[in-house]
């Protein structure tokens, strides 16, 4: 039987998320993370170095397609390259190679508050686009944000389309930079509310290969990633409700009592 071949563009990024909140109450914190960047065309051959991570069968860690972006009847690829190609000024993108920066399901839980597509020029060297896939809770509801990219970099402004955090309004607009991923890579997310950043949100990354030893690392050191996610959200919610600051109910549930 012929093995799979050895994984290239996948890797493992760790490092820090920070958060720095600046409208009515002053409020932040900073915690270490860990996320798969995942070359989608390789994601069998990622999975076989490890006997705990799978696609199908339950693992302690699993990359199920039904916890990310786009139509979810279309394998991820071709999802978020359809979404990305529907934007002008995304010429190419149908035919690169797409990489998944996001957290895997770890013992049957998945939250991804932010996960990123970042899809290739056709000779997979330079990114053209991003799909920003942002993810609220308690609803679960997703909205894909594309991000053309220039020069292999991000730095563009969209409105805000999904009601994220019940402390933030949604007449707000997101200040998405997004460095190429290499040896380090850093996203910045500012959300803007009359011309002036009421929200700083950050990810400073460092790249390790995903190997076998680095597989193992991401179960021992980070068990549970996807809950701790989910955990500090509410708790963060809870000291922003202490502090006072001014809730703010989901549009759709505005109207009705």
């Amino acid at each position: 039987m012929s093995r799979s071949p050895t994984p290239v563009h996948s890797a493992l990024y760790e490092g820090r998320v920070t958060h720095v909140r600046r409208k009515e109450v002053e409020h932040g914190f900073s915690r270490e993370v860990a996320m798969c960047y995942l070359d989608l065309d390789e994601l069998g051959s990622v999975l076989a170095q490890h006997p705990l991570w799978s696609t199908s069968r339950w693992r302690p860690v699993q990359v199920r397609r039904a916890d990310y972006g786009g139509d979810r009847a279309v394998p991820l690829p071709d999802a978020l390259r359809r979404v990305a190609a529907g934007v002008p000024g995304v010429p190419g993108v149908p035919g690169g190679p797409v990489r998944l920066l996001a957290h895997p399901r770890t013992w049957g839980w998945c939250f991804n508050p932010l996960a990123l597509g970042f899809c290739f020029d056709p000779g997979g060297e330079e990114v053209a686009a991003v799909v920003a896939t942002v993810t609220n809770t308690p609803w679960g509801e997703r909205h894909d944000y594309v991000l053309p990219a220039s020069g292999g970099s991000v730095d563009v402004r969209v409105a805000k389309a999904l009601h994220v955090s019940p402390f933030l309004s949604m007449d707000q607009t997101y200040r998405f930079r997004i460095s190429p991923p290499g040896e380090v890579l850093h996203v910045a997310v500012d959300v803007e509310e009359d011309d002036r950043t009421v929200l700083h949100a950050s990810l400073s990354l460092r790249r390790r290969p995903l190997d076998r030893r680095a597989m193992t690392d991401l179960l021992v050191r980070h068990p549970a990633m996807t809950w701790r996610v989910s955990a500090g959200i509410y708790r963060e919610a809870a000291r922003l409700a202490a502090k006072g600051a001014t809730f703010h109910r989901h549009p759709a549930k505005a109207g009705s009592r």
